[in-house]
C-alpha cells in the first residue's frame, strides 16, 4: 500500500510538470526592450501629414509609408523608454525593504526631473509580479504621491522551469493625468496601455499599445491604436490608426476620420504598406498601397483618391501580393 501511495505521488508531481524557479525582484521587472520595437527608421512625419505628401513621391525614391511607419515607431518606443527607464531607474537601487512577497524602492530622487520616485512590487508567483510606480514633485508631502505607472510582469520559463532572462509577457499603463503632476512633463490627460510578449528567442515578440488622449478642454478623447509583430530574423508586421482630418483646410468639414496603416516587411527589408481613411465626412473610404524594395524604395504605388499616382505592378513589384487593411 505504502509503495502505491509513493507510485501515485510520483505520477501526481510528473503531472504538476517541473517546479518554477524562484526569480529575484531584481529580474521580475521588465527591462525597456521587453515592449521595444524593432523596426528601423529615417524620419519623423505624424501619419496624416506624411500620407499627404505619399503623392509627391516619385518611383524609386524612399517610400514614404515607410518613413510614416518608422516615425510612429519612434514616438512608440519613446514612451517606453520613459516609462520602462524610469522604473529601471528605481529598480537599480538596493531596494529598501524586501521580505520575499513584497519589494520596495525609494524613495529616490530624480534630480534632473526635481522628481521623487517610489516603486512597490508584489510577488503573485514564483516568476510572476505585479508592480506600482508612485511619483510626487520632489520635497513636496507624501499626500501628494501618484501612481504614474502600474503594471504586471511574468518571466518566460524553459520546460525545465528555469527562467529565461530578458524574456516573458506583461502589461503596464500610464496615467498621463498623474504624470502631468510631476515637473517638466507635459500636460496631457488620458492614459496608455501596452501588452507584451517576447515569450522566447526564437517565438514571434508582439507589442500592442492603445492611446486615449483629451485634447484641450474635450470631453471625449482621440484614440490610438499600434499593433506590432516580429519574427526574429524573419517577417514583420505594425499596423496603427489614429483619429485626424483629412478636410483640414476646409472648414465646414471637421470631422475627424478615421486613419489607419498596416504595413508587413520580409526578413530582407522589402514590404508594402496598406492605408485606408474611413468615417468624418468622408462618403466612401480612401484607399492607398505602397510597396518598397530592399532599399526601402518606392516600387509600386495605387489608391483610388482624387490625382492619385499610380506606377508599378503588383504582380512583380511587391514583396506581398494584396491588401491587408488594418481592422483597427
Amino acid at each position: 500500500m505504502k509503495k502505491m501511495f509513493g507510485v501515485l505521488a510520483s505520477l501526481s508531481l510528473v503531472a504538476c510538470g517541473p517546479q518554477i524557479e524562484t526569480v529575484s525582484f531584481k529580474d521580475g521587472l521588465p527591462a525597456q526592450e521587453m515592449a521595444k520595437l524593432e523596426v528601423p527608421t529615417e524620419s519623423e512625419q505624424r501619419l496624416d501629414d506624411g500620407l499627404a505628401r505619399v503623392q509627391q513621391t516619385l518611383r524609386g525614391e524612399l517610400s514614404r509609408t515607410w518613413l510614416v511607419t518608422g516615425s510612429t515607431v519612434v514616438f512608440v518606443n519613446g514612451v517606453t523608454l520613459w516609462s520602462l527607464g524610469a522604473l529601471n531607474f528605481v529598480a537599480g537601487f538596493e531596494p529598501t525593504s524586501d521580505d520575499g512577497n513584497t519589494a520596495v524602492w525609494g524613495p529616490h530622487n530624480n534630480d534632473w526631473e526635481g522628481t521623487t520616485w517610489k516603486l512597490t512590487a508584489v510577488r503573485t508567483a514564483p516568476n510572476a509580479f505585479k508592480y506600482t510606480l508612485e511619483a510626487k514633485p520632489r520635497g513636496s508631502a507624501d499626500s501628494e504621491y501618484a501612481a504614474v505607472i502600474t503594471g504586471a510582469h511574468t518571466v518566460a520559463v524553459d520546460d525545465k522551469g528555469k527562467a529565461i532572462k530578458g524574456y516573458g509577457e506583461g502589461r503596464f499603463d500610464i496615467d498621463y493625468d498623474k504624470a502631468a503632476r510631476l515637473p517638466f512633463q507635459d500636460s496631457k490627460r488620458g492614459r496608455i496601455s501596452f501588452h507584451y510578449a517576447r515569450p522566447s528567442p526564437t517565438a514571434a515578440a508582439t507589442v500592442d499599445v492603445d492611446l486615449e488622449q483629451f485634447v484641450n478642454d474635450a470631453t471625449v478623447p482621440d484614440t490610438a491604436a499600434y499593433r506590432y509583430s516580429q519574427v526574429p530574423g524573419g517577417e514583420g508586421s505594425f499596423e496603427f490608426a489614429v483619429d485626424s482630418n483629412i478636410h483640414w483646410f476646409d472648414l465646414t468639414k471637421v470631422a475627424l476620420e478615421r486613419w489607419s496603416i498596416k504595413s508587413r516587411w520580409t526578413a530582407t527589408g522589402e514590404g508594402r504598406a496598406d492605408v485606408r481613411a474611413t468615417g468624418g465626412d468622408l462618403a466612401s473610404p480612401v484607399t492607398l498601397n505602397e510597396c518598397w524594395n530592399r532599399a526601402r524604395r518606392s516600387t509600386f504605388l495605387d489608391g483610388n483618391g482624387d490625382f492619385q499616382q499610380r506606377w508599378g505592378r503588383e504582380s512583380t513589384d511587391c514583396a506581398f501580393i494584396g491588401a491587408s487593411y488594418s481592422t483597427r
